[in-house]
């Protein structure tokens, strides 16, 4: 096997435009991971390595759970490289090839790519790739969006075209504007996941004219596809959504990928146009009525959400013009023999009709409520204040081994000893200084805590209850949509957070942080009934408090079982 600095290479992953991807042992850190080294022509290429730098720094401060978190990137033997979490799974254009997906689950997939790039363009960046082959999928559907070799700041001068009129990124999925001099935004973003959640559901290409200039000329002129026309049993309103998605003038699009996301999720649960409602009355012979409602009443026209106006055009089934027989000379024949034709109409329709309803569960419920226990301390080894330290050798902590065995091994058999056990609580352990001490990525240092504690609980209840009395003391809201730990957006928030290989949040698994002093974040473990606090009395304002949760972020979850 190749050796590659503290890298032992065990096989190649996968191939881009600039670089390798390859499954390697970490022997430093006892892991294995998925490094990324730039491609051999581009070693010496000064912009092919400003480039990949960018990519390095851009996925390092994206801390997202639908974006790969990184360990460690830099520079060896003059190799760049980019050292990240190693996710099992199949792409999404892998995944394509074995046919259409379903609505919910194609739902499902764009809404987690919306959350990756919602938070690149809260950070002023835009992705400009998003494409099946840049969507990981893995075995329960939780999704990673990868490869931000060619992100760019929104501020940055210039267009998606190189001085030497090459474009960046994939003509297939391309917004409009990218072949002009018009802004690069997020909305690029957008209409590129119009454009996969389009081939999600048809299993083709919005656009499937071969050629570079065929495709840009698509891009340009050609009205966005038709749902309903690939697949006729999709819900008609998903028709209006892809419209708006894939509008060529940016400022009609959805404003941001989640508002897409959740016109699709709205569109999928909403019923089917309502069916024209028709009174049969057998006419009298001498002088047959005449019909109160016209012949031929048109379909809806789907509108776009938000209150827009109608997007797009809806083109639902038709049937052929009734002929009337020569032989029927009289008003009566006529109308009987409409009549049979309409009532063809609407069995017809009620055979193609198809409802999708899918309830979109929000998470609500919590940990039950508690007596409130006091956590904070002001030394590196924390204690907690409702715990009276030890008078008697007889009250000494006992040494619990299973608590010792499940700490992170960024702690384990370190700086940590027995402490005093809290109620609630079966065993605690205080810890020092941590065997890895800062983290650094790219130039900027992530500072080490200056404490931590660990406790056992003998079941979920008990964690839930510690957790809660935590929440009630700080006075927290819960917030799971913000991670439960973004000081510098939302801070004295609490929620579920994500661990690596689940399709969602899972129940009882919680993570905080606050200002104090110390500082805390503070979070539960389900799979091993711990829960940890991380202190810092060096961190003093919201901006340090995010870099201590980076640095839990990149030490303890990427440790923790399915983390």
């Amino acid at each position: 096997m190749e050796q590659f600095g503290p890298y032992r290479i065990e096989g190649l992953l996968g191939r881009g435009g600039m670089g390798e991807v390859h499954r390697a042992y970490d022997t430093a850190h006892d892991r294995v991971v998925a490094l990324k080294l730039l491609s051999d022509p581009f070693v010496a290429d000064e912009a092919f390595r400003a480039r990949f730098r960018r990519e390095s720094q851009i996925v390092a401060r994206l801390r997202e759970p639908h974006v790969i978190p990184i360990h460690a990137y830099g520079e060896i033997d003059g190799r760049l490289y980019l050292d990240m979490r190693l996710v099992e799974g199949r792409d999404l254009k892998e995944l394509l090839a074995d046919g259409p997906l379903e609505p919910a689950r194609a739902a499902g997939i764009v809404e987690q790519v919306a959350g990756a790039l919602d938070a690149a363009h809260e950070d002023g960046l835009v992705h400009r790739d998003v494409k099946p082959s840049n969507v990981l999928v893995t075995s329960s559907d939780f999704v990673y969006l990868v490869d931000f070799g060619i992100a760019r700041s929104m501020t940055a001068e210039g267009t998606s075209i190189t001085g030497t009129g090459n474009v960046i990124g994939t003509l297939d999925y391309m917004a409009p504007e990218r072949f002009g001099e018009a802004p690069i935004t997020g909305l690029v973003d957008v209409y590129a996941l119009a454009c996969v959640f389009f081939e999600c559901l048809t299993g083709r290409r919005p656009f499937p004219a071969e050629g570079a200039a065929a495709q840009m000329g698509a891009h340009l002129t050609t009205p966005p596809p038709v749902l309903s026309r690939e697949r006729p049993r999709l819900p008609p309103a998903l028709d209006a959504v892809v419209a708006r998605g894939m509008a060529k003038n940016p400022a009609d699009r959805y404003p941001t990928a989640q508002a897409f996301a959740d016109a699709v999720r709205a569109a999928i649960a909403a019923p089917a146009p309502p069916m024209p409602t028709w009174q049969h009355t057998t006419p009298a012979p001498a002088s047959p009525p005449t019909p109160s409602a016209p012949l031929t009443p048109p379909r809806p026209m789907p509108t776009a959400p938000y209150g827009g106006p109608p997007t797009g055009t809806y083109a639902g089934p038709t049937s052929a013009p009734v002929p009337v027989r020569p032989q029927a000379k009289s008003q009566r024949n006529r109308w009987i023999a409409l009549c049979a034709a309409l009532a063809g109409v609407v069995v017809v329709a009620l055979v193609i009709t198809y409802v999708v309803t899918k309830d979109r569960t929000t998470q609500t419920g919590g940990p039950g409520p508690t007596p409130p226990v006091t956590i904070t301390t002001s030394s590196s080894s924390p204690t907690p204040e409702t715990t009276a330290p030890p008078s008697t050798s007889e009250s000494k902590p006992a040494h619990d081994t299973k608590l010792y065995e499940s700490l992170p091994a960024v702690y384990k058999q370190y700086t940590c000893e027995d402490a005093q056990v809290p109620p609630g609580a079966s065993a605690a352990v205080q810890c020092g200084d941590s065997n890895v001490g800062d983290v650094k990525a790219g130039n900027v240092v992530f500072p080490q805590p200056t404490g931590a504690k660990f406790l056992r609980f003998s079941d979920a209840a008990s964690l839930d209850q510690w957790f809660k009395a935590v929440v009630e003391e700080q006075g927290l809201a819960r917030n799971d949509a913000q991670g439960a730990c973004r000081p510098l957006k939302v801070p004295k928030i609490w929620g579920t957070y994500y661990r690596a290989e689940t399709r969602a949040p899972v129940g009882g698994e919680y993570l905080t942080c606050f200002l104090g002093d110390p500082a805390q974040l503070v979070w539960t473990d389900t799979k091993k009934l711990m829960g940890g606090i991380l202190l810092s009395t060096k961190v003093t304002n919201n901006d340090q408090l995010d870099q201590l949760y980076y640095w839990w972020n990149m030490e303890i979850l990427s440790d923790m079982p399915g983390g």
